[in-house]
């Protein structure tokens, strides 16, 4: 498929909202999460979880964002310099790390960067998974806070304690209910490393498919392992679908798309984005009867974008 092709394909946008911060120094507070889901926990987490062997990286001047990054990155097995991740994660002139730049620091090494729900069991749940995690606390006070990245490694429930790779000191002891009054300062922010090729424990589709989204962005091919492992874990997400479909139509495999969009829409026979989408994959498959009744459905449908199902509908009376 050619590039003018490929830029006609209707895509689905996803918002983030950055959030600030930073190891140090005057900053606004963190929105607190909306409409995230607790973490789902089929079965019995144990108690209590302490993860061993999680490289430790002393944290440079202010530069918590970094070095926590460095050390989930290590512990999943893609070590990369905190002087490289400081680059691209760590902004001087607000002395911190904007959470936004944590997520995309860590796409640019080729690794999903998922945002966990706000709940201590979607914490265990990744610890349980073998998986540190980035936690972002506000260590100071409420006329005074100072926004702070750690790495969660273990919880013990029984002792009402947590322990963190934390600043200058390795596997910190912290009473749970400072490490949860800590944490809800910061948002109960979180976010876990992962290959492309492996989805995080607590992660849900929503989640999920936005870091799918944020990784392909910046890596091909990783997303295109990222949408496999996404529609494996949910086979019945018709956004991981409809994602998978983008991939291959781009990469030039219509026929793997036809594929993936029938599947999106056997899920959801009123998603109009799949119909145009998968009238364009029909088309480079030389399919044209079959590509315009699809973008047909797809203008019968409307909505936002139905000009651009027209302009779809309008190409292949031009064959």
């Amino acid at each position: 498929m050619n590039a003018a092709r490929a830029s006609r394909v209707a895509a689905v946008a996803f918002a983030a909202v950055a959030l600030l911060g930073a190891c140090a120094g005057p900053a606004g507070p963190p929105a607190a999460p909306s409409g995230a889901s607790p973490a789902a926990t089929a079965v019995a987490l144990p108690d209590p979880i302490r993860l061993a062997g999680v490289p430790f990286v002393a944290q440079p001047d202010r530069q918590c964002g970094p070095a926590s990054l460095a050390m989930v990155l290590a512990a999943a097995g893609r070590e990369v310099p905190v002087s490289r991740l400081a680059e691209r994660a760590f902004v001087p002139g607000l002395q911190g790390a904007l959470q936004a730049e944590m997520l995309a620091a860590t796409r640019a090494q080729g690794m999903l960067a998922t945002e966990l729900p706000p709940s201590l069991d979607a914490l265990r749940a990744e610890l349980a998974d073998g998986r540190p995690v980035v936690v972002l606390q506000d260590l100071g006070f409420s006329f005074a806070p100072r926004w702070h990245y750690a790495v969660l490694t273990g919880v013990d429930l029984a002792a009402r304690e947590v322990v963190l790779h934390s600043g200058d000191t390795p596997s910190l002891a912290m009473p749970l209910d400072t490490f949860d009054r800590t944490w809800a300062r910061g948002g109960r922010w979180a976010f876990a490393v992962t290959a492309p090729d492996r989805m995080a424990a607590a992660a849900d589709e929503a989640a999920a498919v936005r870091a799918v989204v944020g990784l392909e962005r910046v890596d091909a091919t990783g997303g295109a392992r990222a949408w496999e492992a996404l529609v494996a874990r949910w086979p019945n997400s018709r956004l991981g679908w409809f994602g998978r479909g983008n991939r291959l139509l781009t990469d030039g495999d219509p026929r793997g798309a036809v594929g993936a969009y029938r599947a999106a829409l056997a899920l959801d026979p009123g998603f109009a984005d799949a119909w145009n989408n998968l009238a364009r994959a029909l088309e480079a498959s030389g399919r044209f009867d079959a590509a315009r009744l699809a973008a047909d459905r797809a203008i019968s449908i409307g909505g936002p974008r139905a000009n651009a199902y027209r302009d779809t509908r309008a190409s292949l009376d031009r064959r």
